[in-house]
């Protein structure tokens, strides 16, 4: 009794310190203040997401090659480490069990859920529920760990990620830089085929990394949190703030991401809304398809109102068929086993990528930047979309290109490369690389030249870059892999 009494007045003049300080009042005000720290956000609160995302850069620095070993089915694993916001972090590269070097394969990015951390075992967790062989045999699967967090190998030990740990936020900007520096790392990984797979704090991840960078072409959600102002949210927030509840889960999100830094002044009520706001997912579906939701009935961690409020924006948008799955498990809770049948409908949705556009031909020669250069692109290979551009990747910054499209593959080589457009190939353009190394290229498919009369549903165009390499003792000019892009109506 003597215990509680102290508690009790301990509380009440930490109470009446917050009081005269003029902050909300945890068992007085704080219900009502916690009302207004979650009014929904207003288009000026999501454009200011937006803008503070795109001035955050990409890091393409530090990248190490720190331990390589065997996963648990004897695959190649290499732990890395890159720099982001100046802070080392470590990611496992998981190598695909059919690897071929010189070949492009696609590659999948594993965000981890909980807030401890990711072991190199994850990997062989997702694939045991896996039917098939498409992921094991052809992808990479690439495993960040995030700041603040360790990964852990059963064969190089534990390896600590820098910095302050950022729920479902600088996580994303941890991941975009890993992405880059193993894109430009390894030349085996095609830059058109990424995808990103994501459990609960990992699957708002992966729909933010998705919403945030075009690069990954489709996502898969196992009960993520996707609105952070969720009637069952708040109430976790007003238990941990009235009742001293510990707290946990999405609860310690919410909590030691705005209401805490709050309530103690160390942010302003506009900053704190922006907090949570940006880690919201519901807010930012323009740019989330294609994506597959999966969420069980019986969640209590990640209630299921997230992954319905989705779907239900979602649905708003009046996407093509196919770009939008839902599947919702009337038995099924917070665990990846529990959510019967899933392993076969994600499996079969990420191998989906090898249907749209990719790069093929190699392998390739390094240009005077001691890279590869990467066909990439953006839209899609939708002929009545006509909004398909042709991107390249790791070329020489300051550089000019030819863009060469063709019916037909090839593979011979030419001057500092090699020639992957065959028979009938026609050049469609020229341009100029930027200081990133980057070069983008609209490609007209509703074009009436007559080399292009190729160009009709049912059948591909080949596209590849020829640019200048003076930096290349074999050649003055040199080529990005291919892209092959199957046409569609």
């Amino acid at each position: 009794m003597l215990l509680f009494d102290l508690f009790r007045d301990t509380r009440r003049a930490w109470l009446i310190g917050l009081m005269l300080l003029g902050l909300p009042s945890a068992s007085v005000a704080a219900p009502q203040a916690l009302s207004r720290l979650f009014i929904p956000p207003s288009p000026d609160e999501i454009e200011d997401v937006e803008l503070d995302w795109a001035s955050r850069p990409v890091d393409i620095e530090g990248f190490q090659v720190e331990a390589v070993g065997l996963g648990s089915s004897n695959e190649r694993v290499e732990i890395v480490s890159h720099l982001s916001g100046g802070d080392r972090h470590f990611a496992a590269i998981r190598f695909p069990q059919d690897y071929k070097p010189g070949q492009p394969h696609p590659a999948l990015i594993l965000c981890h859920g909980g807030l401890n951390g990711v072991s190199v075992n994850e990997a062989a967790n997702l694939l045991s529920t896996f039917p098939g062989q498409c992921v094991d045999d052809n992808y990479f699967i690439l495993m960040p760990s995030y700041r603040g967090e360790a990964l852990v190998s059963s064969f190089a030990g534990p390896f600590l990620s820098e910095g302050e740990t950022s729920f479902a936020d600088r996580d994303v900007d941890d991941v975009r830089s890993m992405l880059s520096v193993v894109l430009m790392q390894y030349a085996d990984i095609d830059d058109a085929r990424v995808a990103a797979w994501g459990i609960s704090r990992g699957g708002a991840t992966a729909m933010l990394l998705k919403a945030r960078d075009p690069r990954v072409r489709r996502v898969v959600d196992l009960f993520g949190f996707t609105d952070l102002s969720l009637p069952s949210v708040q109430a976790e927030a007003f238990d941990i703030v009235n009742n001293g509840a510990t707290p946990t889960g999405i609860g310690r999100v919410i909590y030691e991401a705005a209401v805490s830094p709050w309530l103690n002044g160390t942010m302003t009520l506009g900053e704190a809304r922006l907090a949570w706001i940006r880690r919201s997912p519901v807010f930012f579906v323009d740019n989330l398809a294609p994506i597959q939701i999966h969420h069980g009935l019986q969640d209590l961690s990640v209630e299921p109102a997230h992954s319905i409020s989705l779907l239900d924006e979602l649905s708003a948008l009046n996407l093509p068929a196919g770009e939008v799955e839902g599947y919702l498990y009337p038995n099924g809770a917070h665990g990846l086993n529990s959510l019967l049948g899933q392993g076969s409908r994600v499996e079969s949705f990420l191998c989906d990528l090898q249907f749209g556009p990719s790069g093929y031909c190699g392998p390739m020669s390094v240009n005077g930047s001691g890279l590869v250069a990467s066909a990439d692109y953006r839209g899609s290979g939708s002929i009545s979309r006509n909004d398909l551009r042709f991107v390249v990747n790791d070329a020489p910054a300051g550089s000019a290109g030819l863009v060469f499209m063709a019916p037909r593959p090839a593979y011979f080589p030419s001057g500092g490369g090699f020639v992957c457009v065959g028979p009938g190939t026609t050049r469609i353009g020229f341009g100029g690389v930027n200081a990133e190394g980057m070069f983008e290229f609209p490609v007209d498919l509703q074009s009436s030249h007559p080399a292009a009369s190729f160009l009709n549903v049912g059948s591909s165009a080949y596209l590849q870059l020829v640019y200048r390499d003076p930096g290349n003792p074999n050649g003055f000019w040199n080529f990005s892999n291919g892209l092959v892009v199957p046409l569609e109506p």
